[in-house]
């Protein structure tokens, strides 16, 4: 299994949360529950709030947000 990075998507279709690599934001997607096709974006705040952004930009923004989590996670020696 990959250690990517992955976020939360919920698919439009079927409901089911689904862990999507990063990797994959803004490509088309397939639902392993129903099967249905859509495009892999974060969600509709992190839309909102990059307007006007590249993908690569949000894919950045979407990295920096999981490293502060797991900095928030790591315990300090």
């Amino acid at each position: 299994m990959s250690s990517s990075v992955r976020f939360a998507k919920v698919c439009p279709t079927c409901g089911r949360t689904l862990q999507i690599p990063v990797e994959l934001l803004g490509k088309d997607v397939c639902c392993h529950g129903c099967g249905a096709g859509f495009r892999a974006i974060a969600s509709d705040e992190s839309v909102k709030s990059g307007m006007g952004e590249g993908i690569d930009q949000k894919v950045d923004r979407l990295i920096q947000a999981a490293d502060r989590q797991l900095e928030q996670l790591t315990p300090v020696n």
